[in-house]
């Protein structure tokens, strides 16, 4: 399983799997250490905010709800249904989906779970029918989302802009020409 791949102990690591069971139900499961979910809920809520597991869990699914969305089609929020939490080393939060409406071809995915965690990073693949298994990362560097689309049975990432264009230092050109220009009117008026 991706999760083994990933170290099953370790914090900073955590993956996101969309599959199908027997019945056809579409399930996602996000898998992480258990240290990764007690240091997230502990930031949020503070040290003692649970004194039983099921509290723990709760606080877990709360999380959950607020840092965690997918949107497909640019327009149709996935609802989670029956979301559970199965604590261990191996932590997992399993939840069932609507079935995913046909001719769905781009997905939008926030996973701001572990977002406070120092270099968090989460792996995601759709083992569903008709999607690619091609893995994508989540982290600091793409603020923990990812905007794909199905194109030719293949997943592409939408054309950025490039932060570092010429157009990025636009305004700072802009004011040093005009401060430059106000400087020797200025000043020739004072000769």
């Amino acid at each position: 399983m991706v999760s083994n791949l990933l170290g099953a102990h370790n914090p900073d690591f955590s993956s996101i799997i969309f599959s199908k069971t027997e019945k056809g139900q579409i399930v996602m499961q996000l898998n992480s250490s258990l240290t990764a979910f007690q240091q997230e809920v502990n930031y949020i809520n503070g040290h003692g905010a649970y004194s039983s597991p099921e509290e723990f869990q709760e606080l877990v699914l709360q999380l959950f709800t607020s840092r965690f969305s997918i949107i497909l089609n640019k327009n149709i929020t996935l609802k989670f249904k029956n979301s559970k939490v199965f604590l261990g080393h191996d932590t997992k939060i399993v939840s069932e989906l609507d079935e995913l409406p046909k001719g769905t071809n781009a997905i939008n995915l926030k996973n701001e779970m572990f977002k406070d965690l120092n270099n968090s990073q989460s792996i995601i693949i759709f083992l569903l029918e008709g999607f690619p298994k091609e893995k994508f990362k989540l982290d600091r560097d793409n603020s923990y989302e990812i905007n794909i689309a199905l194109e030719d049975g293949k997943w592409i990432l939408p054309l950025k802009q490039n932060k570092d264009t010429t157009f990025r230092y636009l305004p700072i050109l802009i004011t040093l020409l005009i401060g430059g220009a106000l400087y020797f009117i200025f000043k020739k008026q004072a000769i």
